[in-house]
């Protein structure tokens, strides 16, 4: 067992795009760490991924520098758990907010805030906007996988007691968190504002209130 080696993590149940299952590891962060990411993310907005130095972290957080290598060892691992991190806030806001609404189409809404309308804000903001994806590391792929998988993971979780009502348009639950999943990442990349992705996502929530009918 991991915490027997003294290592927290989370595991989050996760489907790949085979629908075979797999865990994702998502290491439990100390306050410290987490303060670090947040400043990480306001100076990543502010300069870009290329520009922004652990210098500019350990400033924007009050800490030393030395003090954001020994949590991170070099940026491209601070940047990776921040993804993480920000996969973990994600899904934890939205499954708090779910429990407060039994409707499907209110907890549709909520994670389309949390879940794309949040972080296209934050993207659009970078001055890196346009080369976000090629500026990752195979590792920083890596980690937005992850966090994709946690998506997908909420969508298999909204529509498992759906199952009858898409059973009725030959369809699975597998299949309907699958095309929701990859319409709204088709629609947050061809979205040129956050007024156009939220209506493009509002078509997305006419669809599913079709399908979903009682």
């Amino acid at each position: 067992m991991l915490t027997d080696l003294g290592i927290c993590t989370r595991v989050v149940f996760v489907s790949n795009i085979d629908t075979w299952p797999f865990f994702v590891n998502m290491p439990i962060m100390s306050d410290s760490k987490i303060e670090i990411l947040e400043a990480a993310m306001r100076v990543f907005t502010r300069f870009g991924l290329k520009k922004t130095t652990m210098k500019d972290i350990a400033e924007e957080a009050g800490v030393a520098r030395q003090t954001v290598y020994n949590a991170f060892s070099s940026k491209d691992v601070l940047l990776c758990d921040l993804i993480r991190h920000a996969g973990v806030q994600i899904e934890e806001q939205t499954r708090a907010q779910w429990a407060e609404t039994p409707a499907l189409a209110d907890k549709l809404d909520i994670f389309f805030e949390i879940a794309l309308v949040q972080p296209f804000r934050i993207m659009t903001a970078s001055p890196e906007v346009e080369t976000l994806e090629e500026s990752l590391s195979a590792a920083g792929h890596r980690a937005m996988s992850e966090v994709d998988a946690i998506k997908e993971a909420l969508l298999l979780d909204l529509f498992a007691d759906q199952s009858a009502a898409l059973a009725q348009h030959d369809l699975t639950v597998e299949q309907m968190a699958e095309w929701v999943r990859v319409t709204c990442v088709g629609y947050k990349s061809q979205a040129k504002s956050e007024t156009q992705l939220r209506q493009l996502l509002s078509v997305v929530r006419h669809m599913v209130g079709l399908v979903c009918a009682p």
